[in-house]
């Protein structure tokens, strides 16, 4: 007994390792083994009840693995290109657009290196620049505008407050 409180099972790195196995089986699970057994179980299904009291159909799909082989042809093709239409033309904007509102470090300056050292190097690169543009007679009004405004965002990121979507 006391092997085992001192042992394998005590270890936070073996209960650790555990859980990573489970959470990997659980995805290839879902993801590839129920997926088999879904697409395994509509073929049996549509071939018996559906095709084999069909005559026409009957002839044409004699066998279960020849309905089997059309099937996942038209239905890898119908696949491919449904999820390239839906995914690619359609989901991936609006998953990109629901992760910008999720996130809020997109529009906010992330505590740590982010804000307390990038954004200080950010508002030296731009002073410095607009004093070389200013030393060689090159800043306009409109530039001297963005800088400002750049500034602003700058500042109001660093004091932890929120960028506006433009």
């Amino acid at each position: 007994m006391r092997m085992i409180k001192r042992g394998i099972l005590n270890s936070a790195k073996f209960w650790s390792w555990v859980g990573r196995r489970f959470w990997e089986s659980r995805q290839f699970y879902g993801a590839y083994i129920a997926l088999f057994i879904a697409i395994t179980n509509w073929i049996t299904i549509q071939y018996r009840l559906l095709l084999q009291n069909i005559p026409g159909l009957n002839v044409l799909f004699s066998n279960i693995f020849v309905f089997m082989v059309v099937a996942i042809l038209i239905f890898s093709l119908a696949s491919v290109l449904g999820g390239h239409y839906i995914h690619r033309k359609r989901q991936f904007r609006l998953e990109n657009a629901l992760a910008v509102e999720e996130n809020p470090y997109l529009y906010m300056a992330a505590p740590g290196k982010e804000k307390d050292l990038m954004i200080p190097v950010i508002m030296l690169q731009m002073e410095t620049l607009e004093e070389l543009l200013k030393a060689n007679n090159t800043l306009t009004d409109e530039k001297k505008k963005k800088f400002d405004s750049f500034r602003q965002d700058l500042l109001k990121l660093k004091e932890g407050g929120r960028m506006e979507r433009k």
